[in-house]
């Protein structure tokens, strides 16, 4: 798998930058739209640098298909954040500093936007994010929108809906990640498990990139908790997962949908089955265009598509359709505007409509891993009645 997403990320890296030496030509024709990708395409965190890259061309393939923005062929170039603050920020003085560049799609975490975002408000650019969670993101700034939804949505759905109404559990020990999106998620559900009456027995922050999980498992086994809820990335997931199983220990477990990857199956084997989690997307046989983008997505990738590669898929979508609205007079600018009062979208994640702030409220499906594939055990909804 290692190899298969080197090799892959090489090409999408030498696909945008023949894309970049195309587009000396078409800024002078004012033929082509360009739109940055800024995700991480090398270190700990790439395989969600795959479910941007390839959706986004995805995307950008299909508008082309069906004429492009206004007769006008749109372009992808993918800038490598690697998923660190001040390597988010260096790429989006580069993109900024691009005329060409309408719009970036991404970056990836709350925290690499949030490190960008003064720069792309100085340089007048949206920034899009199909992932960023945390609602103080798209509040820093006018040009700063995120469509993943936000987790005062998110960490409220998987105590009612997922811990609360599904599984029925009175009690539950979390592990969260000790950065911005574990602190508010967790933050959210706990909040919500409280007025719900549900305990919770052990709340053990990790560190970013944590392996060994003996003492924070041991320790929350000995609250005696109904279920654990792990907060983290895939790898931290699969890590305390596999420790939890190693010692004997069968309690139920909750992840948050952001771990929902191909490369979590992997890790875990037999081990998935079971976990509970959320997402809005769970590819259909009975759904034309789930079924559709979920085959080409695998065959371009080799990996299942994700909420990151889904979310991405639509933010470009929707980019190049508020683009469209601005007609002759698309500018970054007025697609900053007509993007903020675009109504309508209805995308593969559900429907956008933007907050005032520039977030999404979104709703969710409970889901379950089952023979190593997740199966929807609910219909859409939102975290409450």
């Amino acid at each position: 798998m290692k190899r298969l997403l080197s090799v892959l990320l090489a090409v999408l890296m030498l696909s945008s930058m023949l894309a970049a030496c195309g587009s000396q030509t078409s800024k002078e024709t004012s033929d082509t739209v360009k739109l940055a990708v800024a995700c991480p395409v090398t270190g700990d965190s790439a395989e969600y640098g795959v479910h941007f890259s390839v959706a986004a061309q995805m995307a950008a393939e299909m508008i082309n298909e069906t004429g492009g923005i206004n007769g006008r062929t749109v372009e992808i170039e993918i800038f490598d954040s690697k998923n660190d603050a001040k390597e988010a920020a260096e790429v989006a003085r580069l993109i900024g500093q691009d005329s060409a560049i309408l719009a970036t799609i991404g970056d990836f975490s709350s925290t690499c936007c949030m490190a960008s975002a003064p720069i792309y408000e100085e340089n007048k650019l949206v920034q899009i994010s199909p992932s960023a969670g945390l609602i103080d993101f798209p509040q820093v700034g006018p040009w700063n929108f995120a469509i993943t939804g936000v987790q005062s949505d998110d960490g409220p759905f998987l105590a009612n809906r997922v811990l609360h109404e599904t599984m029925g559990v009175k009690s539950y020990a979390v592990a969260y990640t000790n950065n911005d999106f574990g602190l508010n998620l967790t933050g959210f559900m706990n909040e919500e498990a409280e007025s719900l009456g549900i305990t919770v027995t052990d709340s053990e922050a990790i560190a970013s990139g944590e392996k060994d999980f003996t003492a924070i498992v041991s320790k929350m086994r000995q609250t005696n908790p109904e279920a654990v809820v792990i907060i983290a990335t895939y790898n931290e997931v699969a890590n305390c997962v596999k420790q939890i199983r190693q010692v004997g220990w069968d309690v139920p477990i909750v992840i948050s949908g952001s771990s929902l990857t191909d490369q979590l199956v992997e890790l875990l084997g037999e081990d998935v089955n079971g976990i509970y989690s959320n997402i809005a997307f769970v590819p259909s046989a009975d759904d034309e265009n789930t079924s559709e983008f979920s085959k080409e997505f695998t065959e371009r990738s080799g990996l299942a598509p994700s909420f990151h590669s889904v979310c991405t898929y639509d933010a470009v979508n929707l980019v190049c359709l508020a683009a469209r609205k601005c007609g002759d007079n698309l500018t970054r600018e007025t697609l900053r505007d007509t993007l903020a009062a675009y109504t309508g979208f209805d995308g593969l994640m559900g429907p956008v409509e933007f907050t005032e702030e520039g977030a999404v409220h979104r709703g969710s499906k409970v889901v379950q891993y089952q023979n190593g594939t997740l199966v929807a055990l609910s219909e859409y909804m939102m975290p409450r009645d």
